[in-house]
């Protein structure tokens, strides 16, 4: 993978009206960003940004290579997982590992991304296209700058601020994690401000409420580790209680939750979505399924994570147990006999993910499970639970406790806005209510970045059923919190490895 410095960035035309909430790419021509004179230029200009994006989470497995230290997920044994095996087991720590191949994939196009937000922010300044115009896209661009800058610094520690440059040189340094916060604030305070309700937006695009609910997300990393402003808890409910107070969104019944029919429904703060020409096939389906069911065995549950994990409706619509066994006949995807095994029988000896195969599609691609359904990088219930762990890190009340006990509700298969004194708690503490975002949030990208800053990576780690095959190679410690940077971006800029080059503030 080359160094991300080196990408030259090429924005291309899309047609996008004012009511289609689809970016569909036309490489036809390319856009030169001095000359935004329409409301058609400013929309192409933010396509490569959804579509990057999209790409980069369609493969679920690479995206969190550095993340397999949580217990949400695990990964095959053998095949060519070594790159996931490594953060599965905490190989890492004091720079090594920095060369395997996967790692530099989030990280090149988090860049990416980014490279196309600093194009555009700095066009804009200059484009003649409507007031309105110019504003949402300022703020979009912003937001999903400050999506990836977050999940960069959470991943690989302390990153350089670029933020005017369309191509570093490689010179840059490392600014601190708290400097690196503070920029990304000041994105998301702007993008909030500016970005139009989720009532006036169609799905798939960025709302007030996606910016809110990032800012959110923020200022929880924010009063964790490493920084531990503790501060920050207050504004992170604060702002998580703004979404909430719209009125707009609703948690889906936990059945309906993963269908096909569910996506893009009111408890979708923010979906990735695939063209409707079916270009881009989702590998979500394969990445979380089996060999054995046509998938690549890519991400499933720890032993003692599917264990912990409180029997009712939610495990029932996010675990599959009776693991399908399939074959291919004439081109064709077709049940073997049986038709399904039993979990502790499969070829992996886990439970497999319900939530991310029952939307499968087994005949687009002819040999492998493939799927079409948004994705969506946060959901309402995350937003409840923000607010309800925030809270009560500095003063639980009713009205925090009143939205963790409908996450509680809507889990056990209840309607979530009708109080049940069988479900219901009368207060919750921090931790429990990171336990709950765990098995809310299972396999969605979350975990990892919950035990870090909460400081129980060890903890968890330390509960590993020794039934799991891939084994640990070191117990984690402070140094297995962050990713080593990919070996080629250090040989080619003034970037510190880690841990060296980790610094706080």
């Amino acid at each position: 993978m080359k160094f991300i410095y080196r990408i030259v960035l090429l924005i291309v035309v899309v047609t996008l009206n004012q009511s289609c909430s689809d970016l569909n790419e036309d490489t036809t021509s390319l856009l030169s960003l001095d000359k935004l004179a329409t409301e058609g230029d400013v929309n192409a200009s933010l396509a490569p940004m959804y579509s990057e994006l999209l790409n980069l989470h369609t493969a679920p497995h690479t995206l969190r290579t550095a993340t397999y230290g949580a217990d949400d997920i695990t990964t095959w044994i053998a095949g060519n997982k070594a790159p996931l095996r490594v953060f599965d087991g905490f190989d890492y720590g004091s720079g090594e590992n920095s060369g395997i191949i996967w790692l530099p994939l989030a990280w090149d196009s988090y860049w990416k991304v980014i490279y196309y937000c600093n194009s555009l922010v700095k066009g804009l300044k200059t484009s003649t296209a409507p007031e309105t115009v110019i504003k949402n896209a300022d703020a979009e661009a912003r937001l999903f700058r400050a999506l990836c800058y977050l999940n960069l610094v959470r991943t690989f520690g302390n990153i350089p601020n670029i933020y005017e440059e369309d191509i570093p040189t490689g010179k840059e340094e490392r600014a601190t994690v708290l400097s690196n916060y503070q920029k990304i604030e000041e994105d998301l305070l702007i993008a909030k401000a500016a970005l139009p309700s989720p009532a006036a937006v169609l799905p798939g695009r960025c709302s007030s409420s996606f910016a809110k609910v990032v800012l959110a997300d923020l200022y929880m990393t924010w009063g964790g580790w490493p920084v531990k402003d503790n501060s920050k808890f207050a504004l992170a409910a604060q702002v998580a209680k703004e979404v909430i107070d719209l009125n707009y969104h609703t948690l889906l019944p936990i059945d309906q939750l993963w269908l096909l029919s569910g996506q893009n429904s009111k408890e979708a703060i923010f979906s990735l979505r695939y063209p409707a020409d079916k270009s881009i096939l989702g590998g979500y389906p394969a990445a979380f399924s089996f060999h054995e069911s046509l998938g690549f065995s890519d991400c499933f549950p720890e032993l003692q994570f599917y264990n912990d994990f409180p029997a009712g409706a939610r495990k029932d619509a996010t675990f599959l147990l009776n693991i399908p066994q399939r074959q291919v006949v004439n081109g064709v995807i077709a049940p073997k006999n049986p038709s399904t095994v039993f979990w502790t029988s499969s070829q992996r000896k886990h439970p497999m993910y319900k939530k991310f195969t029952i939307s499968e599609d087994l005949t687009l691609f002819g040999t492998k499970t493939v799927g079409l359904r948004s994705i969506e990088l946060y959901r309402y219930a995350e937003v409840l639970l923000i607010y309800a762990e925030a809270q009560a890190r500095v003063g639980q009340n009713a009205s925090s406790l009143g939205a963790f006990n409908q996450v509680k509700r809507r889990a056990a298969g209840l309607p979530y806005l009708t109080p049940n004194n069988t479900v219901d708690v009368t207060s919750a503490t921090p931790n429990s209510i990171v336990d709950e975002r765990g098995w809310e949030l299972a396999g969605e990208y979350k975990r990892w970045f919950d035990l870090v800053r909460t400081e129980r990576v060890e903890e968890i780690a330390a509960k590993r059923s020794v039934a799991e095959p891939v084994v640990l190679k070191r117990q984690p410690n402070k140094t297995n919190y962050i990713a080593p940077i990919p070996a080629a971006t250090i040989s080619l800029s003034k970037l510190v490895q880690n841990p060296q080059g980790f610094k706080i503030q």
